[in-house]
């Protein structure tokens, strides 16, 4: 009815949570970058899923499941607002981490999505913390449309280098495999491999 400006009002909007961009599987390393070529290779967390909207200090946070989870992940919230943007939507994983710096089982960290009181305590007990691995609007432009490696070269820009997926760019198999083998060694589920010209489906 409208065109081609009717379809603006369903654009990616601060504080209106988007369905997340989800994987298929593969075999193997080999069989993934058989089919993508040159991909982006990042850790697979067993974590929390967790979509952040900022505009300014207002900061929202929503699972997988597009419910809003801000008030019991106060460190991600802290996390967003430390970032030099004035807007933004982030992708990524929170996951609460031993003392060692090894991921606690997912089960675990759910315990701290489903929380309202003793918030304190559970956060000096559990505490979480974010890694960003997707961009998807960054002070006042969507960027779903751009090409992954766009998004995550923009990501790396804002983020401290620890609050950022493990990620490798190789077309190499032999490579990939080593970089899966490092994943697992650190205790993650494996690897993704992304398009480097996807954009965020």
């Amino acid at each position: 009815e409208r065109g081609a400006a009717g379809l603006e009002q369903f654009d990616v909007r601060l504080f209106r949570p988007v369905q997340p961009m989800l994987a298929q599987t593969a075999e193997d390393v080999e069989g993934a970058l058989g089919e993508l070529g040159e991909a982006a290779l990042e850790f697979k967390f067993d974590g929390a899923r967790v979509q952040v909207h900022r505009s300014g200090d207002e900061v929202q946070v929503y699972s997988r499941s597009l419910k809003n989870v801000t008030a019991a992940v106060p460190e991600i919230v802290e996390a967003a607002r430390a970032l030099p943007v004035r807007e933004a939507i982030l992708d990524g994983e929170a996951l609460s981490l031993t003392a060692e710096g090894r991921p606690q089982p997912f089960q675990v960290t759910a315990r701290r999505f489903n929380r309202k009181l003793d918030l304190e305590r559970m956060r000096a007990e559990l505490p979480l913390r974010p890694f960003w691995f997707d961009l998807l609007y960054l002070d006042g432009g969507s960027m779903i449309d751009e090409p992954q490696a766009r998004r995550f070269a923009s990501l790396e820009g804002l983020a401290a280098a620890e609050a950022v997926v493990p990620h490798l760019r190789t077309g190499d198999a032999e490579r990939g495999a080593e970089f899966l083998r490092e994943a697992l060694e650190r205790g993650h589920e494996g690897i993704m491999a992304k398009s480097l010209e996807a954009g965020y489906a």
